[in-house]
């Protein structure tokens, strides 16, 4: 164990630990899952990897996370002290909706009554808005669309 002074000033140890991780970490993220989301157990258990003192490829190799997750998750870890802010997941996170800025457009559309069916309403998306949509998709939107409608009804 070694401690030492990082950028911001604080106190941090480094562990180095000489075992084996191969064994435990999937047993650990199995059991972690059953108490939280899959992204927070991977995360819980990377941390503990990091005090640990892996590198980051060796914890992209146990736990699954991306590279880049890692060492943002190092660089947060560095700069603040333990809060429950590194167990939330943020919104936000993810691909942008395909419809992003135009629903409201579609929704107009929809309102017609033209359109009865999932295919029907991908291949209007296809015509009017030159968007690929599958009928999954399509679906997707009518759902959202019929609950922004029952919402503003009531």
């Amino acid at each position: 164990m070694q401690k030492y002074k990082s950028r911001s000033g604080s106190n941090k140890i480094i562990y180095s630990y000489t075992g084996e991780f191969d064994a435990w970490v999937p047993a650990t993220m199995e059991f972690l899952g059953t108490l939280m989301p899959p992204t927070l157990s991977k995360r819980a258990t990377a941390m503990l990897l990091l005090v640990a003192g892996l590198g980051n490829e060796k914890i992209v190799e146990l736990t699954g996370m991306c590279l880049r997750s890692v060492r943002a998750l190092r660089k947060t870890m560095e700069e603040h002290e333990p809060t429950a802010e590194l167990f939330t997941i943020k919104p936000g996170s993810g691909r942008k909706r395909k419809t992003d800025g135009i629903e409201e457009q579609v929704w107009a559309e929809l309102d017609t009554g033209n359109y009865h069916t999932h295919k029907a309403v991908a291949a209007m998306l296809k015509e009017k808005f030159d968007i690929d949509a599958s009928a999954n998709l399509a679906g997707r939107l009518m759902k959202r669309w019929k609950l922004a409608r029952e919402q503003s009804t009531n």
